[in-house]
């Protein structure tokens, strides 16, 4: 049997695409400390969006599930310096 030392559960990130950005940071804050300083790296891809965070008061790490409204509002803000670039998406087109 395999122990883990911390069960890891599924978390989906609570805001919507167009919520303000105030919502959207209280969605990715600290669940152990309540920090709204909290560092977010993305990880995009076709089927299965993440970002990946870490609290920078307490250190806290967790990976939030994204939809894919959640994960084009991110990356619209990837813009700043603090978080990193995104992964390249595959498989989709802009028709104009």
């Amino acid at each position: 049997m395999v122990e883990f030392d911390e069960p890891r559960r599924a978390e989906t990130a609570a805001f919507r695409g167009d919520d303000p950005s105030c919502l959207v940071a209280a969605g990715l804050a600290c669940r152990v400390c309540l920090a709204g300083d909290v560092a977010w790296a993305l990880e995009l891809e076709p089927w299965d969006n993440r970002a990946r965070t870490r609290c920078r008061k307490c250190g806290h790490e967790r990976t939030v599930s994204l939809t894919p409204e959640q994960g084009l509002r991110l990356y619209l803000e990837c813009d700043d310096p603090q978080h990193a670039a995104p992964a390249p998406l595959f498989g989709l087109a802009l028709v104009v």
